[in-house]
């Protein structure tokens, strides 16, 4: 099979825009599926990479939170067809390491191909001969070659410009709330954070049966979805102490405290939310020198915890199907959080995400 020619927004210097340009793709390998894209949401982690603070190799196709339709099998692909609607999963785990065979698919120790290449280490996309890196899925181009086993077919009646969403905001806020924390009816929530991830935080608190959450976040845009999509208070985190003001709207404090934006302040931030027995689950991003202070004597005391959540604590083939029926029954929303856009609007996408005033811009192909 021959290259197939492509548009594709690249990033070629950290700090720079991305380049919409013309690349090749190579058909897939083993284990591989070509899709063609029909939408890829733009994250804050695309964000990082492209101002340099969670860096990878260069040039690279960014990208990471897809949905499309199967066009090309690789040998020994089995389960898929030419044709099949498919969300792509971020997370190609092995399944044979320690951590997948204990059930914890998301810290697979052997993910080493996320070096910018696919997993036999060499890339799909090319310019004039020269290979152009990936990015786990690298949904910012019209097609693109990804491992089968990230590729989990779906209902081909279900909009996949929404589903995209699922690859990673949704399942990473949802499982954040569902497996991590395991929040349970009747528990108190707080959310610092109300982007993509934050307000799914939201909904996977509602869903879990929670009776508080509050939304902490300093745009009045993103408060007003919170309480659209469940929260039970807003709380503008521009004015005083949000953790004090947290804790007067929940006496004794809350049992999870939800942090998605990676930041030092917001990090002690949401630890002081927390009550006894409580826990701060933190979610953003943090830079790699992020360093945060703890009251230790407090946390032993009153048995309160941090801990992380990478990816939502998710088992793609169970928990994907678990969203798309939440989905499907009304129970996850997904339209109120879009903003669409085209490839050549990434950049702008970027700004709007800089600035805080859209839940998800959404590239549809």
């Amino acid at each position: 099979m021959s290259a197939t020619p492509i548009q594709a927004a690249v990033l070629r210097e950290f700090g720079q825009p991305l380049v919409v340009e013309r690349l090749e793709l190579d058909p897939p390998k083993a284990g591989e599926v070509q899709v063609r894209m029909a939408a890829s949401g733009v994250c804050h982690s695309d964000l990082h990479v492209v101002e340099g603070v969670h860096p990878t190799s260069l040039p690279v196709v960014l990208g990471h939170e897809g949905a499309g339709v199967v066009e090309r099998l690789g040998d020994g692909v089995s389960g898929l067809a030419p044709g099949d609607h498919v969300l792509l999963t971020w997370l190609p785990y092995c399944g044979h390491c320690r951590a997948c065979t204990s059930g914890w698919p998301n810290r697979c120790e052997n993910t080493a191909w996320y070096d910018a290449t696919l997993e036999d280490g060499t890339c799909r996309f090319h310019q004039d001969g020269a290979p152009i890196h990936h990015y786990n899925t690298s949904s910012f181009a019209e097609r693109s070659v990804v491992p089968a086993r990230t590729a989990i077919r779906v209902d081909r009646s279900l909009p996949l410009t929404e589903l995209a969403l699922m690859g990673c905001a949704v399942m990473t806020g949802v499982g954040a709330a569902l497996n991590t924390a395991r929040v349970r009816p009747g528990d108190r929530v707080a959310v610092v954070g109300c982007g993509g991830v934050g307000l799914n935080v939201v909904q996977g608190a509602r869903i879990a049966g929670a009776s508080t959450i509050v939304a902490v976040d300093v745009i009045p845009e993103k408060l007003e979805l919170a309480r659209e999509l469940g929260a039970t208070h807003a709380l503008d985190a521009s004015v005083g102490d949000a953790a004090q003001a947290v804790r007067e709207l929940v006496p004794g404090g809350v049992d999870h405290a939800f942090e998605a934006l990676g930041r030092i302040d917001t990090i002690e931030s949401a630890v002081a939310m927390t009550g006894r027995g409580g826990q701060a689950v933190l979610i953003g991003m943090a830079s790699p020198d992020a360093r945060v202070a703890l009251d230790a004597l407090t946390m032993t005391l009153q048995e309160r915890c941090v801990r992380g959540s990478w990816y939502g604590s998710c088992v793609p083939l169970r928990d994907i199907p678990m969203l798309v029926e939440l989905y499907r029954d009304g129970r996850l929303r997904l339209d109120p959080l879009i903003t669409t856009c085209t490839l050549h609007d990434v950049n702008e996408a970027f700004s709007r995400m800089r600035s805080g005033h859209t839940a998800r811009s959404v590239i549809v192909y």
